[in-house]
């Protein structure tokens, strides 16, 4: 098994999202209604206006498997694994579909989307030491995913900290990361202003965002067992793969380490705003698919590689059968 996934032949590609759909199946006989309108700020309200619960599954399950291939992209990009792998893709569609209370259209999945994007372009940044322009786009993308989902804003410390930490301390590329930050903002505001002609949205719109009183989605006891499963493996693969990217480029690797950045503001985050927790894994599956991927492209014991390979695999599935037999 380990050996087929190891592969680069395109139908790896294939079975990944195969197994994908097959995790998001069971949603389509699901009676009970898709709760994604309790999270989200204004952007995400509006394109869920009206929308019926069927196509928010299919939406939901577009971006999933879009999510799973821009992993792929992520490697291809900044050869986080030293060779091409689609192995960032298949952690992430077991990671995410094992949670099974999750599975809907949400703020979250578009959220983590242009999170990954920024990350690819702030990771870029260190392919110079000059000063980059790139920290406006950066900051610009994780503003507007705000627009999206709420807590999005609180990864700017993971620009500001890789400005603090390792760039060479140009100014201009902390002025160009606020500026980026705020132009979404400006063009809201301008849009509630002088379009809508209702300047009183705007403070409606930052109470929206800056707001924490919101109501999470309770969590059946399968999806707790997979995620301290997946969280057990996590760790398991966390110490090889930060010991031996130590020795890699540097862009290689600060992208881990802002991957490790990523993980410790999101669960910082769960704990001050518990509502942020079942979602965040969205988040949290993007750093830890590519700790458990590196793991899993580069051990030589075929045996380990394998045992957590199939952890992962009867995990999904006994969370599946679990639902199932309740449902």
């Amino acid at each position: 098994m380990l050996r087929f996934f190891r592969s680069s032949d395109n139908i790896v590609i294939v079975v990944i999202l195969l197994i994908g759909v097959l995790t998001w199946l069971h949603v389509f006989g699901a009676t009970q209604t898709v709760h994604s309108e309790i999270y989200g700020t204004f952007m995400f309200l509006a394109l869920n206006v009206n929308m019926s619960a069927m196509l928010q599954i299919l939406l939901g399950l577009i971006l999933f498997l879009f999510t799973a291939i821009l992993m792929i992209f992520v490697n291809n990009r900044l050869h986080l694994i030293d060779k091409i792998s689609y192995l960032p893709s298949l952690c992430y569609v077991m990671l995410v579909g094992g949670a099974l209370d999750i599975h809907l259209f949400n703020p979250v999945i578009i959220a983590t989307i242009l999170l990954i994007i920024a990350f690819i372009i702030l990771v870029g940044s260190f392919a110079s030491e000059r000063l980059s322009y790139k920290y406006f786009t950066v900051s610009a993308l994780i503003s507007f995913a705000t627009f999206f989902y709420q807590y999005m804003y609180v990864y700017m410390l993971v620009v500001w900290l890789v400005i603090a930490l390792w760039r060479p301390g140009y100014w201009r590329e902390w002025v160009f990361s606020i500026l980026g930050f705020a132009l979404p903002f400006f063009f809201a505001f301008s849009w509630f202003f002088l379009i809508d002609d209702d300047y009183t949205r705007m403070g409606v719109f930052l109470k929206e965002i800056f707001n924490i009183q919101r109501v999470a989605i309770s969590l059946s006891s399968n999806t707790i067992a997979f995620f301290a499963l997946s969280i057990v493996l996590f760790i398991i693969t966390f110490g090889y793969t930060f010991r031996y990217v130590g020795s890699k480029k540097i862009a290689i690797r600060t992208g881990y380490y802002v991957m490790i950045l990523i993980v410790a503001i999101t669960v910082g985050m769960a704990f001050i705003v518990p509502d942020m927790i079942p979602m965040a894994w969205y988040l949290l599956a993007f750093p830890m698919s590519f700790s458990i991927s590196y793991y899993l492209a580069t051990i030589k014991s075929n045996f380990w590689g394998t045992i957590v390979l199939v952890a992962f695999f009867i995990g999904v599935t006994v969370a599946q059968a679990i639902f199932l037999a309740i449902r």
